[in-house]
């Protein structure tokens, strides 16, 4: 009798970047560079443990939609922006509704007006809701950076139905393209990480102190997906599972190698109550 052929892995695609480069990047953009990274949580979905980790089981684990501001001397850069009640209310059912932090959204709000530029990492709800719906939607657009690519899904393929762009409207947003790496200020470099989503990037900081800062966004949900090299498994979540587990590997071998270099995660709850208790990330400047 035959044994049964094996089952083939697909192959992990390439990932190419490198943190010396990286490094390179964060001093091509004269100036200095910032002081300082805050954070805030606006809202939060429970999900099982099984679905946010490969393997997990049914532990319920919090993940914050959260958001970032990079401090420098004389102003503020948002890294995405968070969402609206509305938007994040349409991810759940009626009668469930999820946490939502109204006052939290507020300062938010005040922070992303007072910023001298927003950056969107890619197109889902929770990283452009807190530009797109707000009443100064205009405005905030004038200064948000966002790929070609996100923009364009959200104009074609936009998350939530209601977050629909017209090209009139996108065209307001500051668009960048870019083959790798784009510094957008001192310090502070996006870089390509398609695979959570196509147009998804990562953004690397280099503090004045000499500290360095990841932002991994979507590449993992917890930190744990980074520690153990295991992907989501979410049945609603449509990935390009190659792409995010060879960045999985690269984010764990950080990790190992390079205490210097602090790896946050846009859904980690544990993790980012513990980088503000320890002074990493600071409380949002208004």
């Amino acid at each position: 009798m035959n044994a049964p052929a094996p089952q083939l892995q697909p192959a992990e695609t390439p990932f190419t970047t490198r943190l010396s480069e990286l490094r390179k990047a964060a001093d091509f953009l004269p100036g200095e560079k910032p002081l300082a990274v805050n954070g805030i949580r606006v809202a939060a979905s429970i999900r099982p443990k099984k679905f946010v980790i490969e393997g997990g089981d049914d532990t319920p684990v919090t993940m914050p939609r959260t958001a970032f501001q990079v401090v420098f001397p004389d102003s503020t850069m948002m890294l995405d922006s968070g969402l609206d009640q509305q938007t994040h209310d349409s991810f759940s059912e009626p009668d469930k509704r999820e946490p939502y932090f109204a006052e939290e959204f507020a300062k938010l709000q005040r922070a992303l007006e007072a910023a001298k530029t927003i950056v969107l990492t890619h197109f889902h709800a929770d990283h452009v809701a807190g530009v797109t719906q707000s009443k100064n939607a205009d405005a905030l657009a004038a200064k948000t950076i966002a790929s070609g690519h996100t923009l364009d899904l959200m104009v074609n393929k936009p998350h939530r139905p209601h977050l629909k762009l017209t090209p009139e409207r996108a065209a307001r947003f500051i668009s960048v393209n870019y083959e790798t790496y784009h510094p957008v200020a001192p310090g502070v470099v996006l870089f390509k990480a398609p695979g959570h989503s196509a147009d998804h990037q990562m953004v690397y900081i280099a503090l004045a102190d000499g500290r360095e800062i990841l932002h991994s966004v979507d590449a993992a949900w917890n930190y744990e997906n980074i520690r153990q090299i295991k992907g989501k498994a979410a049945p609603w979540v449509k990935e390009d599972v190659p792409a995010v587990m060879v960045q999985l590997r690269w984010l764990n071998t950080i990790a190992n190698t390079e205490p210097n270099v602090t790896i946050l995660v846009t859904h980690d709850d544990g993790r980012f109550a513990a980088l503000t208790k320890d002074g990493t990330i600071g409380q949002l400047k208004i």
